[in-house]
């Protein structure tokens, strides 16, 4: 029997055919959305599969469905819309999803405070309601919010339309557009109905039902050469990116498909689930939501809308019987092993049958519970947001609540430090200025943690001089290093010294780097030495600090960048700290797209090594700063502020300018003050009883646009900032206030006294 089988196996043999000629339509213009299957059809895959495929573009005055049914396509790319076509009665069937969630979000202005669905209530919405925007229809219904809620527009498939106010959100793919608005310097929030319980299918691979019945093994062989295509353009981005830039989308910036792969992949989930992965349970549930959205027959169905593999197994099984029925015609004596043979494969047909049915039911169940611990995680993210709100709005009120008192204790010895006073009292209060600043940075690191870790901690990209962000970091330590005796090297071995990048930020990571080295260095030296890189294709400026401190054993470096950790307690006790100064470095080094290092050993120092990509300038804006307070005579200033120690700390910083002075004790009685007085500049703080100062701010400019109003505030964070100025405030100097920082905004505002 053994060898009958083994002829009558070699009988099926089928000859070689040429390639097959086949096309496969996109459903959009080439993109790195589209990578996997220029990668299999560049790197041979579907020549091995048996194909000679044309990859062409979307003709938008056609559908994909429309061509592929009129056999103008073998295969199209689709999304969860071929579930509607199909209850429609319309025979197409799913091969494979290649995007397991749908890009199509909605995109509104960050400034415009527009986060949740309900926020859009009352306002402008620019999509499509039809087919192409039902998972977004479907997330409005489910929050409750009716079609009436909000005014619909028209596509136009301009993103300058929500810049330019003519819409308060637009419909948005989430894998490249965000790219524009961030080129044109807007930040933007995005809605994405994921995140309220509708989850459509995104890219799916498509063909029609008599191709499938007729060639389910190439349909198989197709869809796993585009599978192929799509793990080696995810593992090789770099590759795509340069053969679509050359072969099929000129028209987009390497920057631009960068980005385009960067947010692709997370919709593809490769690393959780093998590509083209379908559930049938997942398109009853998007079926149903077309089904609640009359948008289809509520008795329509979807049955063979997802190719089975099984069924290919089956027709190849029918496929053996036949030719075996015609060799048995010619073996007669093989009949009824054959026969025999037949009905023990049909047994074992049956029973594996069966248990993969009983397979079946156990994933549709595993499906369901998916789904409620789905729902279950959407509740828990909900809570974890008004949590980290709560935290957010308790470090803000800690922050303002601290820096009050402070800028009455700062303000004070800044006045007294500009008295005629003995050297001894001068050290004495630049010691207390010092104290004053280091529980300022205290303060600041905590506000940066609780920024960092909400998402909201912005990177500036604005022109800056290297030298002088280095002598200025070495300026702020350089005391506490001469009080301990410790020697700081500088080696300026860079090159160039205009840069494009966040100064602030970098000072902050020198700062944290060069205290720290200060700090745990009881003798010898703390080193900084600065490199830049401008010849290779990316620039970069590398940090190297170095000490002779206490340094640390490998278990105190693999926790170094954790919050709230140092080495131990009695580093703790005996240097100081918050234990988060680390942790903001190795975020903020990672917010600017740089690499930090750490060496060290206990008793022998440490040495961290900072590498940053930024790009080179040629110059700087020419900035005139001026730090003398200016002559303000025949001027009237309007100090609005609750707390009389602030009001003595103003009066004293403004009393050799020459001005009139006029003192309110909260926003109402600032408006009455403003109406007598009409002052020349309003210092306005922002928390006082009976009126705050954005109302007094507001009520002031519905009748004057022109009075500056300086916010002198304990509230600034990036968000307060934001929208001070929204509502009209010119300018905001933080509490506790640095004088020269207050005399140049009023040489800004007086310069020609």
């Amino acid at each position: 029997m053994k060898y009958l089988l083994i002829f009558c196996l070699c009988c099926l043999s089928i000859t070689a055919h040429a390639k097959e000629e086949v096309v496969l339509q996109l459903k959009w213009l080439h993109q790195f959305q589209f990578a996997g299957f220029y990668m299999a059809q560049e790197k041979g895959f579907y020549d091995e599969a048996g194909f000679n495929v044309e990859i062409r573009e979307r003709d938008i005055n056609q559908s994909p469905v429309d061509q592929v049914l009129a056999g103008d396509a073998t295969f199209g790319i689709s999304d969860s819309s071929i579930v509607l076509n199909r209850l429609k009665g319309k025979p197409v069937v799913a091969l494979a999803a290649i995007f397991q969630n749908s890009p199509l979000v909605l995109a509104t202005l960050a400034s415009s405070n527009i986060r949740r669905p309900e926020d859009l209530i009352g306002k402008s919405v620019m999509y499509q309601r039809g087919v192409d925007g039902a998972v977004l229809t479907a997330m409005f219904k489910r929050q409750g919010i009716a079609p009436t809620d909000f005014t619909q527009v028209e596509h136009s498939f301009n993103n300058q339309d929500l810049l330019d106010g003519k819409t308060d959100a637009i419909s948005v793919y989430l894998t490249n557009q965000p790219y524009w608005f961030s080129s044109q310097g807007v930040e933007i929030n995005i809605i994405d109905p994921v995140n309220y319980g509708v989850d459509f299918y995104g890219d799916l691979i498509f063909t029609r039902q008599d191709y499938v019945e007729q060639h389910p093994e190439r349909v198989k062989a197709f869809v796993e050469a585009s599978i192929k295509g799509w793990r080696y353009a995810l593992l090789n981005p770099e590759a795509t990116i340069n053969l679509i830039l050359t072969k099929y989308a000129g028209r987009h910036t390497k920057q631009h498909l960068e980005y385009e792969a960067k947010h692709t992949a997370p919709l593809i989930k490769s690393r959780v689930m093998p590509i083209g992965t379908i559930y049938k349970e997942r398109f009853n549930q998007i079926a149903k939501v077309y089904k609640d959205l009359n948008m289809a027959p509520a008795n329509a169905e979807i049955d063979g809308l997802v190719f089975d593999i099984n069924q290919l197994e089956e027709s190849q099984l029918n496929r053996y019987f036949i030719v075996s029925l015609v060799a048995s015609a010619v073996l007669l004596l093989a009949l009824l092993i054959l026969y025999v043979f037949n009905l023990r494969l049909s047994s074992l047909v049956k029973s594996k049958t069966q248990a993969l049915q009983t397979s079946n039911a156990s994933l549709a169940e595993k499906i369901e519970q998916i789904a409620e611990k789905n729902q279950a995680l959407t509740q828990a993210k909900i809570k974890a947001e008004v949590a980290n709100k709560a935290k957010g709005e308790f470090v803000a009120n800690m922050s303002h609540e601290i820096r009050t008192p402070l800028n009455g204790i700062y303000g004070s010895l800044q006045l007294i430090k500009q008295a005629d006073m003995p050297e001894d009292c001068i050290d004495l209060i630049d010691q207390a200025i010092t104290s004053g600043k280091s529980l300022l940075a205290v303060i600041n690191d905590i506000l940066d943690f609780s920024k960092i870790d909400a998402g909201k901690l912005h990177i500036e990209q604005r022109p800056f001089s290297l030298n002088q962000c280095i002598d200025n970091v070495v300026a702020d330590v350089a005391f506490e290093a001469q009080k301990k005796g410790i020697s700081i090297e500088v080696l300026k071995e860079h090159t160039h010294d205009y840069w494009i990048g966040d100064m602030a930020r970098i000072k902050q990571v020198l700062l944290n780097l060069l205290s720290n080295g200060i700090k745990f260095t009881e003798a010898g030296f703390v080193q900084l030495a600065v490199y830049s890189n401008t010849t290779s294709e990316q620039s970069s400026i590398e940090f190297i600090v170095e000490d002779s401190g206490i340094g640390m054993s490998s278990e105190m470096l693999a926790k170094l960048y954790q919050r709230f950790e140092q080495a131990d307690s009695s580093i703790t006790r005996k240097f100081g700290g918050t234990g988060l100064g680390m942790a903001i470095t190795y975020s903020l080094v990672t917010l600017m797209d740089g690499q930090i290092e750490a060496q060290s050993s206990e008793g022998k120092g440490s040495r961290f090594k900072v590498t940053l990509p930024l790009t080179s300038t040629e110059s700087l804006p020419e900035n005139i700063s001026v730090v003398d307070l200016p002559s303000l005579v025949n001027k009237k200033i309007l100090i609005v502020e609750d707390n009389r120690i602030n009001q003595t700390i103003v009066q004293k910083m403004l009393k050799d300018s020459g001005g009139e002075l006029f003192v309110a004790h909260n926003g109402a009685q600032g408006i009455e003050m403003y109406n007598e007085c009409q002052p020349d500049l309003i210092l306005m703080d922002i928390q006082m009883p009976v009126l705050d100062g954005v109302s007094a701010c507001k009520h002031i400019r519905v009748t004057d646009k022109s009075v500056p109003i300086i916010a002198l505030t304990a509230n600034v964070m990036r968000e307060d900032i934001l929208l001070y100025k929204e509502v009209g405030f010119n300018e905001c100097v933080a509490k506790p206030i640095e004088i020269s920082e207050l005399n140049k905004l009023l040489c800004h505002y007086f310069a020609n006294q």
